[in-house]
């Protein structure tokens, strides 16, 4: 087992990611292949005294695909760049799967243009975990790759979202919700009511329609599907109330008196307990499905343990051959890993 990492494309020194491929390989016993430019990256690995072989290998690249650069552009212009020379080691066969925390658009571009789509999936969806107060997680597709699409690709969504759940998350029999503005048939716009009738005459484990405010509290299904641009939306939303609350706890500790202040100290370990909780390292990168290959999109602001996570998504679906279970469709859905 061999995943590809581009160190290059995060917010964090390539050495920072490296240090997490590192721990990855030697926790996961697999092969690690660090894309970037190849002094930095002997250099990192020097720092932890590790050789470059075959534990722990270089892919050269001389550029970098910045946050900033139109995704659509970069993937022509940088055809040397570490997040394009990883997606195109991978299609190649030098790697079961692919890692990068670099631009999302980039990556979901370069890999639709490189690697192709699964046979019979229409389009890509990015999937990502959140945790639930009953401590488990629920998956939510999609959350930025296709912004507009059909009532068939919300379909496929829900596949692809079930697949991962089963598959990778271990959930027996997952249970797939609709996200939509109330719970009956007859909410939502055209998009979703279309998708609704799709999905409920599909063989999927659909449950119906979920609300937003209570998706993490009451988890109601297991799979939440959306168009990405209501399910990024939803996501940004939720990780700027969760900081909030934070933020408001904080402050409203610091500003009280003594028995307030003691309160707060006696309450550290809940608030460690909730930010380990919500930490986007614990949960890893978000796996682009639908391609023909596993890649990962890991935070912006990997560090190493979040990489490292990232990396055991990445193994996890190479293993259990997700792509393959994909593939079989919707008809076979219920067939596959019985």
């Amino acid at each position: 087992m061999r995943i590809l990492v581009d160190v290059m494309g995060g917010d964090l020194p390539p050495a920072e990611l490296v240090r997490g491929g590192i721990a990855a390989g030697r926790e996961l016993d697999i092969e690690i292949g660090f894309v970037g430019v190849p002094a930095v990256i002997r250099s990192a690995l020097d720092e932890e005294s590790i050789k470059e072989g075959s534990r722990f290998s270089i892919i050269p690249a001389t550029q970098v695909i910045s946050m900033d650069d139109a995704p659509v552009r970069a993937v022509r212009e940088k055809r040397d760049s570490s997040l394009l020379k990883g997606i195109i080691a991978l299609g190649n066969g030098h790697g079961d799967g692919f890692v990068s925390p670099g631009n999302t658009g980039a990556v979901v571009v370069g890999s639709i243009l490189t690697l192709g789509r699964i046979r019979g999936v229409p389009r890509p969806g990015i999937a990502t975990t959140l945790p639930t107060v009953d401590d488990g997680v629920v998956v939510v597709i999609d959350v930025g790759a296709t912004v507009d699409p059909t009532p068939r690709h919300l379909l496929y969504f829900a596949l692809m979202g079930g697949s991962y759940a089963r598959d990778v998350l271990g959930v027996r029999t997952p249970r797939i919700g609709l996200l939509n503005i109330g719970t009956e048939k007859s909410k939502g716009n055209k998009l979703v009511q279309h998708a609704f009738t799709l999905l409920q005459q599909s063989s999927l484990p659909f449950a119906g329609s979920v609300e937003g405010h209570n998706i993490l509290t009451a988890h109601p299904v297991d799979v939440v599907v959306c168009d990405g641009f209501v399910g990024n939306v939803f996501l940004k939303t939720l990780e700027g109330g969760t900081s909030a609350v934070v933020h408001l706890l904080r402050a409203g500790v610091g500003r009280g008196g003594m028995r307030t202040k003691l309160g707060g100290l006696l309450l550290r370990p809940v608030f460690r307990h909730l930010r380990h909780q919500l930490s986007y390292q614990r949960h890893g990168g978000a796996p682009l499905l639908g391609v023909n290959g596993v890649v990962v999109i890991g935070h912006g602001r990997s560090d190493a343990r979040a990489i490292a996570a990232a990396i055991g998504v990445a193994k996890r679906a190479a293993e259990v051959g997700l792509n393959k279970r994909i593939a079989q469709g919707i008809e076979g859905w219920g067939k596959v890993g019985s």
